[in-house]
């Protein structure tokens, strides 16, 4: 995949997988039950942190430049309240986000109604933002391992294809590997 930030979609299926195998509470926040199953240092984040980091991380010197206007869109693009976002997007919420020393990883939720369906379809989303060719390799694996041990497809092919707008929207608004494409699998 290459060492670069991207982007991961998952379903509610897949969503309900987790919290069974990982034994996520209604309360729960789904980040620190996995890392903890796997043993993964993390320090967690509320919005205003992962805000924060995101933007100072943007100018390191082990971030490409590349990388870096990637993150200032993700930045730009998630978490100040510009219309475009809005107006793309319709609804995304940050849900959390966990730094490791290797990776930086963000969830969010994503939600488009549906033609005659009361409830929306919704989307979860992981950016994963590694910070080193290391980092990189450990956030695959432990996506393999998510992936592997949930046992369960993280996003149809039905979901996928009603979620479609929204990524595609997604995907223009933020080019971010695998804003547009099911990375998952690639894994």
């Amino acid at each position: 995949m290459g060492c670069q930030p991207y982007v991961l979609y998952y379903g509610n299926n897949f969503f309900n997988r987790l919290r069974k195998v990982y034994g996520i509470g209604m309360l729960d926040r789904p980040l620190l039950k996995i890392f903890e199953r796997y043993g993964e240092n993390a320090n967690f984040l509320n919005r205003e942190q992962a805000a924060g980091l995101l933007n100072s991380v943007k100018g390191q010197g082990s971030v490409t430049v590349s990388n870096a206007q990637i993150m200032k869109n993700l930045f730009e693009a998630l978490f100040l309240p510009t219309a475009l976002i809005y107006s793309y997007l319709k609804k995304l919420s940050f849900s959390e986000a966990a730094e490791t020393d290797g990776f930086i990883i963000m969830e969010f939720m994503g939600s488009q109604s549906r033609p005659m369906k009361i409830t929306p379809r919704i989307v979860y989303m992981w950016f994963i933002i590694p910070k080193s060719e290391e980092g990189c390799k450990r956030s695959e694996d432990l996506m393999k391992k998510i992936k592997q041990d949930t046992g369960a497809v993280p996003i149809s092919q039905e979901e996928w294809e009603e979620l479609k707008p929204l990524i595609e929207k997604f995907s223009k608004v933020l080019p971010v590997y695998g804003s547009g494409e099911n990375l998952w699998e690639k894994i």
